[in-house]
């Protein structure tokens, strides 16, 4: 899976965060906002720019004490306009030697990165190919048209044990009768030295039903 750095190059930016914000504003206008911080308040993210205008919009990992940027995250292409908007919650590891980041494009899905710390940065960590199909069983030769999420990722929470709870959902709907059909995968990402997550363990569930 390629890194939000390279893949979120084009893609314009508006983050939200279940964390508290702190807005501030540059001397030439520019919206700064810092949140996420990580719960040893060493390092927090850093957004800047405005969702809805044309400049430039960057979303930096930075250390909060001197405000240098540690990791660039993510950099939008202005030209794109709001329709691509971005939308980003971060879950910290609680020793903050970790953080997983939910990245929503609007209409384009989500999907989880991983980074882990590496003295005094972090560095991104690979991930599996995480799917969530639904068989033609579960349909039971009912047709559905509509994909209205495709392997839609987001990070839950970290274990005890250092390991990632990552949830990946498919929802198929458009029946004439009013049916969707939903796969619901739960997968545990485990980590070591390597740059590389393993899958510990995973199981998914499915459901038809009428809406």
């Amino acid at each position: 899976m390629a890194h939000l750095q390279r893949t979120l190059m084009v893609l314009s930016i508006l983050v939200t965060c279940s964390q508290a914000v702190c807005g501030q504003e540059t001397s030439e206008g520019t919206k700064k906002k810092i949140e996420a911080r990580s719960p040893d308040g060493q390092f927090a993210f850093r957004y800047t720019g405005e969702s809805d205008s044309e400049e430039k919009q960057t979303y930096d990992l930075i250390d909060k004490r001197s405000g240098k940027v540690l990791t660039s995250v993510a950099e939008s292409d202005p030209d794109l306009g709001p329709s691509a908007r971005f939308y980003m919650k971060v879950l910290w590891k609680p020793d903050s030697k970790a953080f997983a980041l939910t990245a929503t494009l609007w209409k384009r899905g989500s999907n989880v990165e991983v980074y882990l710390r590496n003295g005094s940065t972090f560095r991104p960590i690979e991930i599996p190919e995480l799917l969530a199909e639904i068989p033609d069983e579960i349909k039971k030769g009912k047709s559905f048209p509509h994909v209205s999420e495709l392997n839609a990722q987001s990070a839950k929470r970290w274990q005890k044990d250092g390991s990632l709870v990552v949830e990946i959902e498919t929802i198929e709907d458009g029946n004439d009768e009013g049916f969707s059909a939903t796969a619901t995968r739960t997968v545990v990402l485990g980590f070591d030295r390597s740059d590389k997550a393993k899958i510990l363990k995973s199981i998914i569930k499915f459901k038809v039903e009428k809406l």
